[in-house]
């Protein structure tokens, strides 16, 4: 928790689990179970996350781990949502050494440090970080990106985005390679499900075991993943050119007729079109043996003309030095 005398004096009202990750909070109420704390609680809360999953923790369990009754534990925290900001909070210190002599080093040192966060506590990805973050930790964490971009040539305006693109990309990137609740049954049975009808790109891919547990991510695709964005961040920092603002489309957009309907036949024509390319392919593969077969009969025709020519020629001079002897 954050040491009370890093906060202002003055600070405004906060909810409970705010004021305690600030060290603002008051004290809870003295009675039995004095030693309980709610560091404890919420150490207990995050072992229960590590080892079983978010879904796991409830008041109960936390109560149980720490040996009280569940009513025990809204004096020190108000609720479970306030016990998951408190174990977010907390599970999201993280010290980046910053020994990086440029951006990229830096930026890349920093998002390795956060990445290491989220393998500790892999339920962290569940959840995602917001827009503004508003604890010590979380804020520490972007402070620390800052650190990592400073002196480059940007506003902090657009630092800050940058930093939430890269905070998604781990998060997501952290989900997207758990196969914790995959079942093996329909993993093996993704290669007769994803067919070349429905998932003609896919299913190639899928048949040759890109899903297979041994073919489990190696660093290579984080790390790709990260030098992507880099290269983007970079070639905007070379254009140095304010990028258009992109237009958010109303969420009822999904729900409307017309682009489902539009969308639709647009899949339908990708189908038609990936089926006549298809037999514009064989066409060309089987005009391609028709001509090499054509070809090659020539050149046996004139390769048995040239024998037939030869050995005429020969018959002539064998005929001529007869004579002449």
């Amino acid at each position: 928790m954050t040491n009370p005398t890093d906060h202002p004096e003055h600070v405004p009202d906060l909810p409970h689990a705010h004021a305690v990750t600030w060290g603002v909070a008051e004290l809870p109420h003295r009675g039995p179970k004095r030693e309980l704390t709610t560091e404890r609680i919420v150490e207990a809360a995050i072992e229960i996350a590590d080892a079983e999953g978010l879904e796991a923790v409830s008041m109960g369990k936390v109560a149980s781990a720490v040996g009280v009754a569940p009513m025990s534990l809204y004096r020190y925290v108000t609720g479970k949502d306030g016990l998951l900001l408190l174990m977010y909070d907390t599970a999201s210190e993280v010290t980046v050494p910053g020994a990086g002599s440029t951006w990229r080093e830096r930026l890349r040192e920093w998002a390795v440090f956060v990445r290491a966060t989220y393998d500790k506590h892999p339920w962290l990805a569940d959840l995602p970080p917001s827009s503004t973050p508003t604890t010590p930790n979380r804020l520490a964490m972007i402070e620390a990106g800052l650190a990592a971009l400073e002196g480059v040539p940007a506003p902090d305006r657009m630092k800050l985005p940058t930093l939430r693109l890269l905070l998604g990309y781990i998060a997501l990137y952290s989900k997207a390679s758990s196969d914790a609740e995959v079942d093996d049954e329909v993993r093996r049975a993704l290669p007769e499900l994803v067919t070349d009808e429905r998932f003609p790109l896919l299913a190639p891919a899928v048949r040759a075991g890109v899903f297979d547990t041994d073919n489990a991510d190696d660093e290579r695709g984080f790390g790709f993943g990260l030098s992507r964005l880099f290269d983007g961040i970079e070639r905007w920092l070379e254009r140095n050119e304010l990028d258009e603002p992109l237009e958010r489309m109303p969420s009822s957009i999904l729900d409307d007729k017309q682009v489902r309907d539009a969308a639709k036949l647009v899949d339908e024509a990708r189908g038609k079109l990936r089926a006549a390319e298809a037999k514009a392919a064989d066409a060309v593969a089987q005009a391609v043996d028709r001509l090499r077969a054509v070809e090659a009969k020539a050149e046996a025709v004139a390769e048995r003309d040239a024998a037939k020519a030869a050995l005429k020629a020969a018959k002539a001079e064998a005929k001529a030095a007869k004579r002449g002897d």
